[in-house]
């Protein structure tokens, strides 16, 4: 029953941490600045500014959130064993399609919106059968000394 408690509470840690990283990294990727039609030139020269400084900010923050989750990764494996690190990537990786549709569309996902298709049934399979890995990882295996 422990064991179960583990699963449950390390795979809720693992899907928000894991999804508000690739969420970062993912908005970083396919951002782009937003096109404002200017009453004035002057107001045009400032927009112009401000996307240039939201550029760099988010290229900073992108190149700070592919860090972050390196060392995520990295503390997955160190601390725990790889499969809980694989798990974790899984996780991540099989948000990318919702997260992508989210962009695309602006709208979240919800039980009556949300992407349909192969891909998107690929990556829930992935999310759902990184849990038995978690599980696996957790109490499948023997520490290491």
């Amino acid at each position: 029953m422990l064991c179960i408690l583990k699963t449950i509470v390390a795979s809720v840690v693992l899907l928000f941490v894991g999804t508000n990283l690739i969420g970062l990294i993912v908005r970083g990727f396919v951002w782009s600045p937003p096109s404002v039609d200017a009453p004035t030139d002057r107001v045009a020269e400032v927009i112009r500014h401000e996307a240039r400084r939201m550029g760099g900010t988010n290229m900073a923050m992108t190149i700070l959130s592919i860090l972050a989750t390196a060392i995520y990764l990295y503390a997955l494996f160190h601390l725990w064993n790889v499969w809980l690190a694989v798990a974790g990537a899984i996780i991540m990786v099989s948000r990318i399609p919702d997260l992508l549709w989210e962009i695309r569309t602006g709208e979240k996902v919800t039980l009556t919106k949300m992407p349909q298709g192969p891909v998107q049934i690929v990556a829930l399979v992935l999310c759902w059968g990184s849990y038995l890995l978690v599980w696996y990882s957790l109490c499948g295996t023997t520490p290491s000394p």
